[in-house]
């Protein structure tokens, strides 16, 4: 047996005793089941990758390989061609060496045998019960898009300064798309869900909501051109936050210049009320893990407190620029380049619940899912979605269904001084954690 497959410290002296005078070695082994249906079962698939990225400096120049010919012969290629192409590279003046502190933050609840083992077959069940799911929501309802995947990862990392560390990893990830038909008229509803594993994994609580919902939006239309108070539902507000601040929040934009919060580190950016979480060592979120893709232990911290900058999130690189600890935020594929980003954004939950909110606005949106908002400006912080579903409310009360009318406002003004209300139960989707937040007199570009 090949003992290269399972010795990155081999392969990391094999790097230096080639020339780097400093090398890193990033071993990455996934296993991916994913099912695919409509109102039934199209496509189940299972994909593996089993790779090992390679990066080495040689004084200040530095250079990644990635390969996933794991052969003796086929890694020894990877190590040589990456200090070649290191000795060949311009040096980078800002080059300080890779991380220095690796370690890990020990996690409970990361990884499940049955989820990381589970078959087609199994999963599919999954998914068929979803597909009944639906149904039960309203009878006039059908999947029209679904997809399932559950994952398994292993991540092994050693560099010239420490390690190995090993992480193992499961999640669960689904998402449905529901038509309803009803006399000539369509609507529609989508959903989605998240676990670290199966048993926990509720898609058919997700797929037979979507069910209920998507007859809802039949008689959908859109409202005329005006200032409306508007609420955003964690689906929505997730996917601006992450849009917005993941990139704002990187030490590698500020550095740039890119970054709108570049250089307000103590200062107020958001609301008082306004807390938000880089929950990086959380197991309950996607990206929670016990060390980032350089091999520095994870934290969770707050970023904005009670509406106040406290810091960006670092890798290695960005930090020692300017002198200071990695904040254990580097990510990376195999064959890339670490950079900075925080590592899921979470939105602290408030007090207010839904139906509070709802009383509140005499005249507004609640706002259930939109398109488009990732074609926004972090960089200006000018916010456009366009809304493919939302309610309408009149008197604090729900009075009927709108879309296709186009949000917009500068997204740094409106979490500043027109934020009100943030909910009490918050929901995970994608890469943040957020719950329903009403913002006031926000633009709304309709008929």
């Amino acid at each position: 047996m090949n003992t290269y497959l399972h010795d990155v410290g081999k392969i990391l002296k094999l790097a230096e005793g080639l020339g780097a005078t400093e090398a890193e070695v990033y071993r990455v082994w996934s296993r991916e089941v994913m099912i695919k249906a409509t109102d039934r079962i199209v496509q189940p698939k299972v994909l593996e990758l089993d790779a090992i990225g390679v990066r080495v400096a040689v004084g200040k120049r530095v250079a990644v390989v990635g390969t996933q010919d794991l052969s003796e012969a086929g890694i020894r290629k990877a190590v040589e061609a990456a200090v070649s192409i290191a000795r060949a590279a311009n040096e980078d003046p800002d080059w300080r060496g890779f991380n220095d502190e690796v370690g890990l933050t020990p996690l409970n609840n990361l990884w499940d045998r049955e989820t990381a083992g589970v078959s087609p077959e199994s999963l599919a069940s999954v998914v068929k019960d979803a597909i009944t799911a639906v149904s039960e929501g309203s009878p006039v309802s059908k999947p029209v898009r679904c997809l399932v995947s559950a994952s398994s990862f292993t991540i092994e990392l050693m560099n010239s300064y420490g390690g190995p560390v090993k992480q193992c990893m499961t999640s669960v990830g689904g998402w449905i798309y529901v038509k309803a038909a009803k006399d000539g008229k369509e609507g529609t509803f989508s959903g989605d869900a998240f676990a670290r594993n199966l048993r926990e994994f509720k898609f058919s609580d997700v797929a037979r909501e979507a069910g209920a919902k998507a007859p809802e939006f039949i008689d959908s239309k859109p409202i005329p051109t005006d200032t409306y108070d508007v609420i955003l539902a964690p689906r929505v507000a997730t996917s601006v936050l992450s849009i917005m601040l993941m990139p704002a929040l990187s030490a590698l934009s500020v550095q740039q210049g890119r970054s709108p919060l570049a250089s307000k580190v103590g200062e107020a950016v958001m609301a008082k009320h306004v807390t938000i979480i880089d929950a990086g060592a959380d197991p309950t979120k996607p990206d929670g893990r016990e060390f980032d893709d350089e091999g520095h232990p994870t934290v969770s911290r707050a970023l904005i407190k009670e509406g106040i900058l406290l810091d960006y999130a670092y890798d290695s690189y960005t930090a020692k620029k300017e002198g200071r600890r990695s904040t254990g935020n580097a990510w990376r594929k195999y064959s890339s380049t670490p950079s900075p980003r925080p590592n899921h954004i979470l939105l602290k939950a408030g007090d207010a619940s839904l139906d509070e909110m709802v009383r509140e606005v005499k005249k507004g949106l609640l706002v259930e899912s939109t398109i488009g908002e990732w074609l926004s400006n972090p960089v200006s912080g000018n916010l456009n979605a366009t809304v493919t579903h939302a309610y309408l409310i009149r008197g604090g009360e729900i009075k009927g269904t709108v879309k296709g009318v186009v949000l917009s406002g500068n997204f740094y003004e409106l979490m500043k001084g027109n934020i009100d209300l943030i909910g009490k139960k918050v929901e995970t989707h994608g890469s943040a954690t957020a719950p329903h937040i009403l913002l006031r007199n926000l633009k709304v570009a309709g008929k």
